[in-house]
């Protein structure tokens, strides 16, 4: 019994002081933080700069009034806590300690962003008054200044531009350059090297400073590879280039007791002076000496006929002797035989054999005639020189085409090209540049927060981005397509 009594006491006793709690319950303040966090965004000022602070505002609302009014800040700590937003950055500024009911407070909150690492901080606001506290979320995310990514950026779309250009334009002129280089050396080192190789070379090289003035690069290999083929076909036969080149001096040599204002005589210095000349151009050695053994009896015909009519001058005195009244028939005929043998072309064999048996059947009659003493018997026979008088009609000259005046000129054309180019790399590099840009750093919030590695992205991309535009110019200039070049 009595334990039943104190078990209803106690009963008693809680539900009483559960009726007593309950208003006190009720009496406590309800306070409320808005926003429920604060967030901020925030690029980075540029270097040598100071940034100002950046503000947001919280607000206190309570149902009750509530008094010794306190906020405080708290370091925030970076995600990969590598770095720390001291709490001395952040400056809540408090105009009152005391909210009272339906007045909210305004609290503002400034943040210094100066010498804070990119990237994103997070921590707590402590909002403490008497009988209580509250606390809200602060996040804090940084990107570097536009500036230096941009300028990366630029760096890697110009670095892609400058390997581009170079492998374009630069190494193939240098490659060249270079093998020029290398052949004009090995000339200079030669003492034995003849004009007519030294000339031939030298002509080829003067080709490939041209067309790599106009960026002609297929003719310009083909021109440096021209003069290296005369070259080593000089150093390959050396020997035999020099005995051959001096029996060809010689060959000009004998030409000097002929008659140089002959035809005949003139046909075969200019084949000499074109052998001379295009010497180097010939396959091998063999090729030319056969040139020249062919040359030197085209000499050997013209001093054989010579001879020839020199035979046939001393019968024609003797036989002037024994009938001065031949005389001038007998000249007419040496000269006609004469101007025959000038008039004939060194290089036909065939047409010097006919002569040849005329003259000789001129010989021979004089020599009978001589005999004789019947200058009547030669008279039927003789030839006259009237057949062989001729001139040769002259050329024309050739009409010089008249030169009209191009418009626009040259200096106007040259920088049109100019200014062209420099514009044509200042869009690319726009273009390229303002789409990584917009990717790579203006999407994202904490740009630069892995440091270098974010920059390197920049780089990377740039330069890949220039490769890739160069590669699908190629493509679509493969394509061939109307004024597409």
């Amino acid at each position: 019994m009595k334990r039943s009594q104190k078990t209803m006491i106690g009963l008693f006793m809680l539900t009483l002081g559960l009726v007593l709690a309950a208003p006190i319950a009720e009496a406590e303040p309800k306070v409320t933080l808005n926003p429920s966090s604060l967030t901020v965004v925030k690029t980075q000022c540029p270097v040598f700069f100071k940034c100002l602070p950046v503000k947001r505002n919280l607000l206190v609302q309570t149902n009750e009034a509530i008094a010794n009014l306190q906020i405080i800040t708290l370091d925030l700590n970076r995600a990969d806590s590598s770095a720390v937003v001291l709490a001395s950055a952040i400056h809540p500024t408090l105009s009152a300690k005391s909210v009272q009911p339906k007045q909210p407070l305004t609290v503002p909150v400034e943040f210094d962003l100066n010498q804070i690492r990119s990237g994103e901080y997070s921590g707590q606001l402590l909002v403490v008054y008497d009988n209580g506290e509250l606390s809200t979320p602060v996040i804090m995310r940084l990107k570097d200044h536009w500036f230096f990514p941009l300028l990366v950026l630029l760096l890697g779309v110009a670095l892609g531009i400058g390997v581009t250009s170079y492998r374009s334009d630069g190494m193939p002129r240098d490659e060249i350059v270079v093998q020029v280089g290398r052949i004009r050396t090995q000339m200079q080192a030669d003492s034995e090297l003849v004009q007519s190789f030294q000339g031939k070379i030298a002509g080829h090289l003067i080709d490939v400073e041209t067309t790599l003035a106009s960026k002609r690069w297929d003719e310009a290999r083909q021109a440096v590879t021209q003069a290296q083929t005369i070259w080593d076909k000089w150093r390959k036969e050396r020997e035999d280039w020099v005995a051959l080149l001096n029996y060809l001096s010689e060959l000009f040599d004998s030409l000097k007791s002929l008659d140089g204002d002959a035809p005949y005589v003139q046909g075969v210095r200019s084949q000499l002076e074109n052998a001379k000349r295009q010497a180097p151009d010939r396959e091998n050695t063999q090729k030319f000496r056969e040139e020249l053994n062919n040359l030197r009896q085209q000499i050997t015909r013209y001093k054989q006929g010579q001879a020839k009519l020199d035979q046939f001058n001393n019968l024609r005195n003797e036989l002037t002797q024994l009938a001065p009244q031949k005389d001038e028939s007998l000249r007419r005929i040496s000269q006609g035989l004469q101007y025959e043998l000038d008039a004939l072309l060194s290089s036909d064999e065939n047409a010097f054999k006919e002569w040849q048996k005329k003259i000789d059947n001129q010989i021979e009659e004089l020599d009978t005639a001589i005999k004789h003493q019947a200058p009547a018997q030669t008279r039927g026979t003789l030839i006259t020189a009237r057949d062989a008088n001729y001139t040769t009609p002259p050329m024309l000259p050739n009409p010089v085409p008249e030169v009209t005046s191009i418009q626009p000129s040259p200096k106007q054309a040259a920088r049109n090209i100019y200014w062209f180019n420099w514009l044509g790399y200042a869009i690319a590099v726009g273009l390229l540049a303002g789409a990584g840009f917009g990717q790579l750093y203006a999407t994202q919030p904490m740009f630069g927060a892995n440091g270098w590695s974010d920059y390197f992205t920049l780089l990377a991309w740039g330069f890949g981005a220039e490769a890739t535009r160069d590669a699908i110019t190629k493509v679509v200039r493969d394509w061939k397509l109307p004024g597409l070049k």
